[in-house]
């Protein structure tokens, strides 16, 4: 099969996933080259597309210093102008600070940007860094929701050439006392329906439970609202599909994020909807 020429910039916080990536990236059929320097890389696209015919080309770009940013957007610019080359399509890996430095102290190993410093004002620094190349990423991925085998899914079912491609929506159920997650595409506050918390029999369980999901989707008030919200989510993310996008995160709030919000996470994530994929997230089940 004669491939169009494509090409990927994987970027992002270290500690992220690109390696991950990058390796999902090979097994459906990218050429892979991580950590070329970036002023090599219309030079080597040039030879790669051109010379050698290789049409399917990924590219592990990350942040080994200050002239990283500045390079980087220029080599972009560049490419973009090119017409003979191949628009790149930035994703861009993400994850919580929190994340990172539990990844960091697991594999024990450096942050490239921790010369004398500590961790976390190496994350600090590299969030900065990157900050300018996340807004203009095609892509935003949130890898602290995916663990690596679902990492790995979502490469195959969004980027391989033969793919059936599936939005991946990361569903999050969370309390508005601790704040609403900033990622969110969609948020939703469930704070005005009934609360399990009052109920003493119920307070000490949580909304994965038969007993809160039947005290709750049995009230006339709580129906009427799910149904309300189950169209519109539908048409939303068949919206976000048919633009295009290959991940999403809705939120669903009450005012802990035990009982009504995890109740209605877990009722979505029931659904089932042509192409959308849902990954559950109980981000504030478990601070009560």
């Amino acid at each position: 099969m004669q491939h169009k020429n494509e090409l990927l910039i994987i970027t992002g916080l270290s500690g992220a996933g690109k390696t991950s990536v990058m390796r999902a990236l090979e097994d459906i059929g990218f050429y892979c080259v991580d950590n070329l320097p970036v002023p090599l890389i219309q030079t080597f696209l040039t030879l790669a597309l051109k010379s050698q015919n290789i049409p399917r080309i990924a590219l592990g770009i990350d942040a080994r210093g200050e002239p990283f940013l500045s390079t980087l957007l220029a080599e972009l610019q560049r490419l973009g102008a090119e017409e003979n080359l191949c628009t790149p399509k930035i994703i861009f890996l993400n994850a919580r600070q929190q994340t990172l430095i539990q990844r960091f102290q697991e594999t024990r190993r450096k942050h490239p940007l921790a010369d004398g410093s500590t961790l976390e004002s190496a994350i600090e620094k590299e969030i900065q860094i990157l900050e300018p190349i996340k807004k203009i990423a095609h892509m935003v991925i949130e890898t602290d929701v995916l663990n690596i085998h679902e990492l790995r899914n979502w490469v195959r079912t969004s980027l391989s050439d033969d793919r059936q491609r599936e939005l991946v929506v990361n569903i999050i159920s969370f309390g508005f006392k601790y704040g609403a997650p900033a990622e969110s595409n969609l948020v939703y506050d469930l704070r005005f329906l009934p609360n399990p918390y009052f109920v003493p029999a119920l307070k000490a369980l949580d909304g994965r439970t038969e007993i809160i999901q039947s005290y709750l989707f049995n009230n006339e008030s709580v129906q009427d609202y799910w149904t309300r919200l189950h169209d519109f989510l539908s048409y939303s993310l068949n919206k976000f599909y048919t633009e295009g996008r290959f991940f999403a995160t809705v939120a669903l709030g009450c005012t802990g994020g035990k009982h009504r919000s995890v109740a209605f996470v877990e009722k979505v994530a029931s659904l089932s909807i042509p192409n959308i994929r849902f990954v559950v997230n109980h981000r504030d089940i478990d601070k009560e």
